[in-house]
């Protein structure tokens, strides 16, 4: 037998919900059931997914430790396709009350949850331990043993010699009754569970129509959608991020709207691309292009950010629009104080020649800290020297 084989169930788990994983599995390998759990069971050298996905194969069962972390998280999202897709008993372990994503959803709607909310760990503990061993013991055929093949004696009655064996095999009957009960129970309980899980379900999809037909908006669904492109975004998944920030965005979430602006700008996930990312910020910040100079309107719910308003100056300086980039960089001085801010704000002035407005932000810059303060005195003392000012 090969080591990757030496096992019944294989846990599935956030790394951040550690100290559960170890308690369930001492629980179970003190009483019979083997376990399989990274990083434990890795082998030095070995690639990491080839290890899970080679110890998925050969298991009985999985159990999921579920949490919000582990709601949450992509190796344990792809660890339960895997079960999925090959037949394994997926047993879900709740430890919290949080709404299930979609795509766990998809593949744990039809399962039977142990609810662990309640109750103190230790003893939803064994009672997960009980239940993985029914399913352990189905898989092995043990529950199915039974008496060996061949007919009954001919007559009724049973030769003397006979009857010291009617002690044994009245025991063996007795337990094939029990092994036979056993298994129409577990039968009949799963099908209760299947039952209550459909019916939460219906329940539930029931529920959820009735939000999308009253309560759920556009901003609603707009929230939902950069959610999952901040959970996407954490995890290093930059592509799908992207693509639920732009949905995100279609349906008005101003917070989506930058962040697809600033994976733009920044060019993460996606190619650099400034003219777009400048659009996005606009949209996020509620602003307007008009005529007439200051030659933006602002939306009075439009999003404000430090961040966002230098990029928006500093993109509209280098195309040489000084007065656009200057109402940027006095944004961002006056809502945040920010000191880049300041100083853009005293470079642009300067580039367009307006001497005053320079002079006025290089001393706001020079006030506030700027790490370029000596440089912005040298101008200022020079701007006074010159007689601009």
């Amino acid at each position: 037998m090969s080591e990757i084989s030496r096992h019944d169930v294989f846990i599935s788990y956030s790394s951040k919900n550690k100290n559960v994983a170890d308690a369930i599995v001492s629980d179970f390998e003190q009483n019979g059931i083997r376990c399989w759990y990274a990083p434990r069971d890795i082998r030095p050298g070995e690639e990491w997914v080839t290890a899970i996905t080679k110890a998925l194969e050969v298991s009985k069962a999985l159990v999921l430790i579920y949490t919000d972390e582990s709601n949450n998280s992509r190796q344990v999202m792809n660890e339960i396709a895997v079960a999925f897709n090959a037949g394994i008993t997926i047993v879900p372990f709740k430890l919290s009350n949080e709404q299930m994503s979609r795509e766990l959803e998809y593949y744990l709607t039809r399962v039977h949850w142990l609810d662990a909310v309640s109750k103190p760990l230790k003893e939803n503990i064994a009672s997960l331990r009980d239940y993985v061993a029914v399913i352990i013991k189905a898989g092995s055929g043990e529950l199915t043993a039974g008496l060996p093949r061949g007919g009954a004696p001919a007559k009724a009655s049973v030769p003397g010699k006979y009857k010291a064996y009617i002690p044994s095999l009245i025991a063996i009957a007795l337990l094939l009754i029990f092994a036979i009960a056993l298994k129409t129970f577990e039968k009949k309980r799963l099908e209760e569970a299947t039952a209550e899980a459909i019916a939460e379900i219906e329940a539930r999809e029931e529920a959820e129509s009735d939000r999308e037909e009253e309560d759920l908006t556009a901003e609603d669904e707009g929230t939902l959608l950069y959610e999952e492109g901040l959970t996407y975004y954490s995890e290093g998944n930059y592509a799908l991020a992207y693509d639920r920030y732009i949905k995100a965005s279609d349906a008005g979430s101003r917070e989506a709207m930058k962040a697809a602006g600033d994976m733009l700008y920044e060019g993460i996930g996606v190619e650099i691309n400034e003219s777009k990312a400048v659009e996005f910020y606009l949209k996020a910040g509620g602003f307007t292009e008009i005529e007439a100079e200051p030659f933006f309107e602002r939306d009075e719910d439009g999003l404000a950010d430090e961040d966002m308003f230098n990029r928006l100056g500093l993109s509209y300086f280098y195309e040489y629009e000084y007065t656009k980039a200057a109402y940027f960089f006095i944004l961002g001085a006056e809502e945040f104080d920010s000191v880049n801010c300041m100083g853009n704000a005293g470079i642009t002035y300067e580039s367009a020649m307006d001497w005053e407005n320079a002079y006025k932000w290089y001393n706001a810059a020079i006030e506030a800290g700027h790490p370029d303060s000596e440089k912005f005195e040298k101008k200022v003392k020079q701007m006074e020297a010159e007689g601009l000012v």
